[in-house]
């Protein structure tokens, strides 16, 4: 029997790429997003030699501010999951909100934590009972950051709720301790997704409506965002978290350097790491 997995933020970038190796790999996926239409298009993505690709991935209209919705949700894709029992969960939903903390407002920061946290515990919550009707081992694969584990400048409110997420899943680690569902982190370094195309109009509103003091800084690193990792390296990972009977409790993903670096930080003194990185934005 095919092994049911949820995958939230489906329709794009890490999710997308995530959702077709999952169902390639043989895995019956539900796949949520707030566009609809993107979600379905990813049907013509798939290997032409999936048979009945309706009933392998299952495209699922959610916005995961809306909690309202969960219940219905949930129970709409338990009736629908082979052996009507869940065996994972991808957080991966979210979005960066861009600006330094004097710049954006305390509505965009309430935001990033409605969407990168508080709809990703909620539906954790919902979840969470269908896993435990499961005996084999069940999987919560969140989608973190490095930004989680290293808070920078000019993104503080998706580093924070990336720490909040981090120690949320933690906690859960260590409940979930003696079950058979196994709680995973993902750390990657910068994703190549459609991440720049979101934030731009964000940080034109910043430099043009607010003359931010980092104006400059802005233009100079955030309107020049290098390319970043693949969506489909990071979706190996997550396909060998979900696959592995003995997964690792994180995966950092990046270059060797980017690891290191994640690594050193709690050996360089704080003056000396938050002065070096400062001096590149002012």
């Amino acid at each position: 029997m095919r092994k049911s997995i949820i995958v939230t933020g489906a329709s794009s970038g890490i999710g997308k790429a995530t959702v077709i190796k999952l169902v390639e790999s043989g895995y019956q996926v539900f796949g949520l997003a707030r566009r609809y239409d993107s979600l379905t298009s990813i049907y013509s993505d798939l290997a032409s030699s999936i048979e009945n690709k309706e009933n392998q991935y299952v495209a699922m209209q959610c916005d995961i501010t809306k909690p309202e919705r969960f219940d219905d949700i949930i129970k709409d894709i338990s009736s629908k999951a082979q052996g009507n029992t869940i065996y994972g969960l991808v957080n991966n939903a979210g979005y960066v909100e861009p600006g330094a903390i004097e710049d954006i407002t305390i509505q965009d920061i309430r935001k990033q934590f409605e969407i990168n946290f508080f709809g990703l515990v909620e539906l954790t919550k919902k979840v969470l009972p269908f896993m435990m009707l499961d005996n084999s081992q069940g999987r919560i694969v969140n989608i973190s950051s490095v930004s989680g584990l290293i808070s920078l400048p000019l993104i503080g409110a998706y580093s924070a709720s990336k720490y909040a997420l981090e120690a949320l899943t933690d906690a859960l680690r260590m409940e979930l301790w003696n079950t058979n569902i196994k709680v995973i982190t993902i750390n990657p370094g910068f994703v190549n997704t459609n991440i720049n195309t979101v934030s731009k109009p964000k940080l034109d509103n910043l430099i043009e409506k607010r003359s931010s003091r980092f104006s400059k800084t802005y233009r100079k690193y955030m309107y020049n965002v290098p390319k970043g990792l693949p969506s489909d390296s990071v979706a190996d990972i997550i396909l060998n978290a979900i696959s592995s009977p003995k997964p690792k409790t994180r995966y950092i993903i990046g270059s060797t350097a980017l690891k290191l670096g994640v690594r050193m930080k709690k050996f360089v003194p704080d003056r000396i790491f938050f002065s070096q990185v400062a001096k590149r934005i002012h």
